[in-house]
């Protein structure tokens, strides 16, 4: 009877990988050790070639390991060998990391293009519009009380004529016609400025 030849080293890695993968998929934390210590150099270099960055290389590495222990169980040898499987994921992750850092550049560089708000015209116009109300006051300060204070009531509070009358106490006619006279002495006070509004 011949001797058994030997198995080549190939051959013995690669089946010797693939026992390591299924102790993986049994959940046996060495296996990913090991899995580790055969491998971890050729995919670091492997995802520093496409990031660049030493820092972020290893966190990739990092993760590569991760999404081997979790997806052992579906690995398939007569797809790949496992030295294969491993530089795909590792590969794939950098290619994710790289295109989520180039997202976040350019994420900064469009902020950073981007041409500060102008303040002038909102400030003018904040300026402008406190200005015509400081108008108004001043012409309502001027109408008789009774018209004053329908007017008030109704602008500032937002009553009706009607909550006017029952707040009041005083008759719905007399409210209108209050309300209608300090609307004409008003108008005529701010024509200016309802001419710059039109």
């Amino acid at each position: 009877m011949a001797p058994t030849s030997p198995r080549a080293p190939t051959q013995l890695r690669v089946s010797d990988d693939l026992a390591v993968v299924r102790r993986m998929a049994g959940g046996e934390a060495h296996a990913v050790a090991e899995l580790y210590d055969r491998y971890a150099a050729l995919l670091l270099s492997v995802v520093r070639r496409i990031l660049g960055a030493a820092g972020e290389a290893e966190e990739v590495l990092q993760e590569c390991f991760l999404q081997a222990w979790n997806q052992a169980a579906r690995y398939d040898a007569q797809r790949s060998s496992v030295s294969t499987w491993l530089i795909l994921i590792a590969r794939s992750r950098a290619l994710d990391r790289l295109r989520s850092r180039q997202a976040r550049e350019r994420a900064v560089d469009g902020a950073a293009a981007e041409p500060p708000a102008d303040t002038s015209s909102t400030a003018e116009h904040s300026v402008f519009h406190a200005e015509r109300r400081r108008r108004v006051r001043e012409v309502l300060a001027e109408l008789p009380d009774e018209q004053r204070r329908v007017l008030e009531l109704a602008f500032y509070e937002g009553l009706s004529q009607t909550e006017i009358a029952t707040r009041t106490g005083t008759p719905l006619g007399t409210v209108k016609t209050r309300a209608l006279l300090g609307m004409k002495k008003l108008r005529q006070a701010l024509r200016t400025e309802i001419r710059e509004l039109l």
